[in-house]
């Protein structure tokens, strides 16, 4: 019997997938442990607890982003500096992969859709990791989150809002909510800004690493752990934004991310016999509800 070589290129895609999936968790879960042993001294010391165990998180969550990359074969190009720590930074959304990308450059805590708290495994990370859950349905609930915010900021804490309240395929940034963003315009709160893309070589990006799509998690997941290697691109801004209004701060900030962001494409680049040149056909705007909106 001969094997083809689709059946081992296939065969060869999952093997990259179970090793890439294992390595994956075995690391999230041994950073995760390490970091709850670090914390186990700050109950000797009550009143900066939350101080000491905000930077062991941050300093975890550094080290977990780089080795969650390196096991699945991402490698992060960052144009620009990252932002001090205590401030509030908006990014246009991708999908999962952002947050080890972010978390591997700029550790954040970051805002995130309430009902990720119930998923399995991921819940208790998130949460672990500091994460600010949002339920947008109740204004209530948004009245709570924005004062976890601005306790994480006098944490010292970077803390990450996706105002477009959902994932993408990278055609474009979708218009902001400005809800979250309204203690900074009336704090005067200077609000940081970055953009994320992502480029697969050989596949297309805006399938396979954005989850911009109805394609369900573990499905998605599959996908994006069998591509041999996935280029992302983070670039931070160069100036903060200040605007009394939080409309006019959703809007300004919207307006210079989009002069900053590279579309992602949703097709392998294609060599044009006449120039040269590499293109891909243009993608439809899609979006879907992420865990991290």
């Amino acid at each position: 019997m001969t094997v083809s070589q689709t059946d081992f290129h296939r065969l060869a895609g999952w093997l990259r997938v179970a090793a890439r999936a294992g390595a994956g968790l075995a690391w999230t879960t041994a950073v995760a442990a390490l970091l709850l042993a670090s914390w186990t001294p700050t109950v000797l010391f009550r009143r900066s607890a939350a101080t000491r165990r905000a930077g062991a998180r941050r300093l975890a969550k550094r080290i977990w982003g780089r080795g969650l990359l390196l096991a699945v074969g991402v490698r992060v190009r960052v144009e620009g500096r990252p932002p001090p720590g205590g401030t509030i930074v908006v990014s246009n959304h991708l999908g999962y992969i952002d947050i080890p990308v972010v978390n591997s450059v700029a550790p954040t805590v970051f805002v995130a859709r309430a009902d990720l708290r119930r998923w399995p495994y991921l819940g208790p990370l998130a949460s672990l990791g500091g994460t600010i859950f949002v339920d947008r349905a109740t204004k209530r609930a948004v009245l709570a989150v924005r004062r976890r915010m601005l306790e994480a900021l006098a944490r010292r804490d970077r803390v990450l809002v996706f105002p477009e309240a959902t994932s993408t395929s990278g055609a474009t940034i979708l218009p902001f909510k400005s809800a979250l963003l309204a203690d900074a315009a009336a704090r005067g709160l200077p609000v940081h800004w970055m953009t994320l893309t992502y480029r697969a070589p050989g596949a297309s990006a805006g399938d396979r690493v954005c989850w911009g799509s109805d394609v369900g998690f573990v499905a998605h997941l599959a996908g994006l752990l069998a591509l041999r290697r996935i280029e992302c691109t983070l670039r931070f801004g160069h100036r903060p934004v200040l605007a009394g209004d939080r409309k006019e701060l959703a809007r300004e900030l919207r307006r210079r991310m989009m002069g900053a962001f590279d579309p992602v494409t949703r097709y392998p680049p294609q060599d044009d016999a006449r120039t040269g040149s590499r293109s891909a056909p243009p993608g439809r705007p899609r979006r879907r509800s992420s865990p991290h909106s």
